[in-house]
C-alpha cells in the first residue's frame, strides 16, 4: 500500500488518518494525553501483577483486566484515527468488563458460581439476586419475569442465564447499564438510528448530500475516551487492591485521577440525538 494514500482511496488505513491535521489535534489535547498517561500505568499496573495460578479469583479478575487495558488502548488508537463507531464499541466492551470485574471482585459466590459451580450454585446466586429485588426493585417488569423463568425453569442453568443486566446490578452499575450501555450498543448492532446518524443532510432541502464516515471534530471523542478512562481507572483501583504493587503506583493513579478530573470540566457532554 502506498504510504501517502488519501483516506478517499484507502479509508482508515491511510496515514493521513493518524498524522493529518485532526490526528494532530486530538494528540494535542489534554484528555488524550491523560488517556496515555493512564495507559502508562495500567501497563505498569498489569505488568507487576503476579499472578498465583490457585487463586481462581485473582487469575480471573487480572484476565479482565487485561482484556479491558487492550480495549483502552486500540480505543486511544482509533480515537487518533478519528474512528467513532469503532471507538463506542470498544468503550462498549470495556464497560461489560467492568460490570464482570467489579461484580466478581464484590461478590465471590458469583465468581465461583460463573467457573468451577454447577447448576446449583448458579441457581442460587439468582435466587439471591431475585429475593433482594423483592426488597428494593430496580429491575424492570420483563427483567424479573426473565429472572423467575430462568429460576423456575428445569433446564440447566447455564453460565449464559446470568446476563448482563444482572452482573450490572450486582456490581452496582444498572445505572450505567440503562444509559451509556444502551446507546453504545447502538454502535455496537449497527440499529437504524446509529446508521443514520452518518448521513449529511442539507440544512435547507433536507436532502441526503453524503455520508460522514469519520469524525471531523473531537467533541464525541473527547467524551468518549474520558469515559473509557473512568472505567480503566476502576480496574486500576481492584489491581491494586488485590496485587501487591510498587508503593508510586497508587500516589500515580491519584495524579492521573485528579487531572481527569480537571479535563471533564472543561469537556462538553453532547446529548445524543440517536
Amino acid at each position: 500500500m502506498n504510504d501517502a494514500a488519501s483516506f478517499r482511496e484507502v479509508g482508515f488505513l491511510s496515514e493521513q488518518c493518524c498524522h493529518g491535521d485532526f490526528a494532530s489535534e486530538i494528540k494535542q489535547s489534554s484528555y488524550y494525553t491523560v488517556c496515555k498517561d493512564l495507559n502508562k500505568l495500567g501497563q505498569s499496573v498489569l505488568n507487576h501483577c503476579h499472578i498465583h495460578p490457585d487463586d481462581e479469583k485473582e487469575v480471573y479478575l487480572t484476565l479482565h483486566f487485561q482484556r479491558m487495558l487492550s480495549h483502552f488502548q486500540s480505543i486511544i488508537l482509533m480515537s487518533e484515527r478519528g474512528m467513532t463507531h469503532q471507538v463506542e464499541i470498544m468503550a462498549r466492551c470495556m464497560l461489560e468488563l467492568l460490570f464482570n470485574l467489579v461484580a466478581f471482585h464484590q461478590h465471590d459466590d458469583l465468581l465461583e458460581a460463573m467457573t468451577v459451580g454447577n447448576d446449583d450454585q448458579r441457581r442460587e446466586v439468582l435466587i439471591r439476586l431475585y429475593n433482594q429485588q423483592l426488597e428494593s426493585s430496580t429491575f424492570t417488569e420483563e427483567e424479573m419475569t426473565y429472572l423467575k423463568k430462568v429460576i423456575n425453569s428445569a433446564d440447566e442453568d447455564d453460565r449464559d442465564d446470568i446476563q448482563v443486566f444482572m452482573k450490572a446490578e450486582l456490581a452496582g452499575l444498572l445505572n450505567e447499564y440503562r444509559t451509556t450501555y444502551q446507546l453504545l450498543s447502538e454502535s455496537v448492532h449497527s440499529n437504524l438510528h446509529s446508521l443514520k446518524a452518518d448521513l449529511e443532510i442539507d440544512e435547507r432541502s433536507d436532502a441526503i448530500i453524503g455520508i460522514n464516515t469519520r469524525a471531523d471534530h473531537q467533541d464525541r471523542l473527547s467524551t468518549l475516551m474520558l469515559t473509557a478512562g473512568d472505567y480503566l481507572i476502576a480496574g486500576v483501583e481492584i489491581m491494586l487492591q488485590i496485587h501487591r504493587q510498587p508503593e508510586e503506583q497508587s500516589s500515580s493513579l491519584e495524579t492521573i485521577k485528579h487531572k481527569a478530573r480537571d479535563v471533564w470540566k472543561h469537556i462538553v457532554v453532547k446529548v445524543s440525538h440517536r
